[in-house]
């Protein structure tokens, strides 16, 4: 068992060297040789599986041959590399986050139902433009934001804080409430009653809460109501500027939104909220929400 333990550990040593003399010199190796030394690794590789220990041995000598041979002046420095290695990998989690999708977690009640407390998102950031790092200033831009889009954005009253909200108006749209009942360009929003909210809620000043289900250009979502009175609950109207979108929480009577803190500029927006990956209770010691996971964002 010791002799086998041995040889492992040569063995797993070897092709590590193998594989950083491969990394490095696979551009200026002939085509044979890099076919070669790639076999050779994939070799030790089988033997450590199966635990054949006269295979391993017959292959660290071909190891041995082929690196005095071809790579006698070669010093391998295994800090360099394995730094190296942490470097390039802090480099493709910082590219995917920048380009591609970065996690958020909910930390209010503004969004119920459609999310809740501690529930944890992928964002998709490309989808509206690629943003420069640390700035609101994009590269390029692929589409806008429209009307019904979930969407994390830098908060414009400190862009140090990321909000989630959804989009009710868009540049040119004229966006009022009359008796707490929504009008986009002068049509009232359709949405239905479907009976008392009854799941998790975030404190607030409401004692219950009614659920409806909203329909906001054909694709539908619910939001929920204070049960109190909405008569005499307006907004409005204004205009939604250029360059800027309006939003407003699903918790319809619980959410600072655009109507107490206005706009929020394109620029300040960091992508589309797309399903849930981690949905965790805080009331329940950060137990998972089972039935929430993967949930996609409507």
């Amino acid at each position: 068992m010791s002799n086998w333990r041995e040889i492992k550990k040569q063995a797993k040593a070897s092709r590590e060297e193998l594989r950083i003399l491969y990394k490095k010199f696979r551009r200026k190796l002939p085509k044979d040789e890099r076919a070669e030394l790639k076999a050779l690794i994939k070799a030790i590789d089988k033997s450590l599986r199966k635990k054949d220990e006269e295979k391993l041995n017959q292959l660290l000598k071909e190891a041995q041959k082929v690196r005095s041979e071809k790579f006698s002046g070669v010093v391998i420095n295994r800090t360099w590399e394995a730094v190296k290695e942490i470097l390039w990998i802090l480099f493709i989690v910082f590219l995917i986050r920048w380009l591609l999708i970065e996690p958020f977690r909910i930390p209010s009640g503004s969004m119920i139902p459609t999310l809740l407390v501690g529930d944890q998102l992928m964002v998709c950031k490309f989808i509206y433009g690629v943003q420069i790092p640390l700035t609101t200033k994009k590269l390029f831009n692929l589409k806008k934001p429209k009307r019904g889009d979930v969407i994390v954005f830098k908060y414009p009253l400190k862009p140090s804080q990321d909000f989630v909200k959804r989009v009710i108006g868009v540049e040119g749209d004229e966006v009022m409430l009359r008796d707490g009942e929504l009008y986009i360009n002068g049509k009232k929003v359709w949405r239905k009653y479907l009976g008392p909210y009854n799941g998790p809620i975030d404190e607030g000043f409401c004692p219950s809460y009614d659920l409806y289900l909203e329909r906001i250009d054909g694709t539908e979502h619910q939001i929920i109501l204070c049960r109190l009175s909405h008569k005499g609950d307006d907004f409005g109207p204004v205009r939604v500027p250029k360059g800027a979108v309006f939003v407003m929480g699903d918790n319809r009577d619980n959410s600072a939104d655009s109507r107490v803190w206005g706009f929020v500029p394109l620029g300040n927006i960091k992508g589309k909220a797309l399903f849930i990956h981690l949905p965790l209770d805080p009331s329940r010691h950060y137990l998972p929400r089972w039935r929430r996971f993967f949930k996609v964002i409507r």
